[in-house]
């Protein structure tokens, strides 16, 4: 990093023009972020984008035009307005976005807008845009938070927008999904976020067979790379975080059965 005179910095990818500030990593030479205060085009694997430059409002947020890993790729970009940006699954409308140290895009955000008592959540949600997905365990059109990808370019989660719901079909049925989802990067889905107590069957015994109620109540949506609600790869649930659980408890006694119980009223 060079700085050169009237707010230029020389950075490993070219020369950023209108530098308001800049930090550095402790070695004091590598660029950490900048903010801007003139338009600048950087050229990334999402696409030329366009560096945050323009005057604080109520909702934008006070952060960096661009941030940098220690080996000088960007690490991130808050662009000064919404445009369409280049991802593994095609031109995606964002505000921020962000990428591997190796270059690969990683996260990108439609909006990216500062929640306050000056703007709200209903006011941010009027600019967002709808989007489209079919991932074979679940097809849906709603407003999302933001998307999360793997290096290889495979989705890894997608988050929805507070408030939005979708549903997500699996081995033990359809289940209603707030916050958002994840996947393997085989394609499978890795978890989700019930939207409501979602019940199903654990055990295999025939004397017990605990009835779960996955749900947490406490579920964070700042994103959905890891939610409550955890499968394997062929589906089976692995994990879950339970918001009460029901054992219906079997004699077994003469023969009696789970489904012998379930057709006679000995045991009501």
């Amino acid at each position: 990093m060079t700085e050169l005179e009237d707010g230029y910095l020389q950075t490993p990818f070219g020369v950023l023009g209108g530098v308001f500030s800049y930090n550095t990593y402790s070695d004091g030479r590598t660029v950490k972020n900048v903010r801007l205060k003139e338009k600048n085009m950087i050229v990334t694997h999402a696409g030329e984008l366009v560096p945050f430059y323009g005057d604080e409002t109520p909702r934008s947020k006070f952060k960096p035009s661009l941030s940098f890993y220690e080996n000088g790729l960007v690490k991130s970009v808050a662009l000064e307005r919404q445009q369409e940006v280049v991802t593994p699954i095609g031109e995606i409308p964002a505000e921020f976005i962000s990428f591997y140290e190796t270059g690969e895009v990683k996260r990108v955000f439609p909006l990216d807008g500062k929640i306050t008592g000056f703007w709200s959540v209903e006011e941010e949600k009027n600019l967002n845009i709808p989007l489209s997905f079919d991932l074979g365990f679940t097809k849906f059109t709603a407003l999302l938070s933001g998307i999360c990808f793997y290096k290889s370019g495979d989705i890894r989660s997608i988050t929805l927008f507070p408030d939005e719901k979708i549903e997500v079909c699996t081995a033990y049925g359809k289940i209603p999904v707030r916050i958002g989802f994840s996947l393997y990067e085989s394609g499978a889905l890795q978890s989700c976020e019930p939207a409501e107590p979602f019940a199903f069957s654990e055990g295999d015994g025939m004397a017990e067979t605990a009835v779960v109620y996955a749900y947490d109540i406490k579920a964070s949506g700042v994103n959905a790379d890891v939610c409550s609600l955890k499968f394997d790869e062929s589906g089976k649930i692995i994990d879950y975080v339970a918001a009460n659980t029901v054992f219906d408890i079997f004699d077994g006694g003469d023969g009696c059965s789970p489904e012998d119980c379930a057709n006679c009223s000995l045991c009501k």
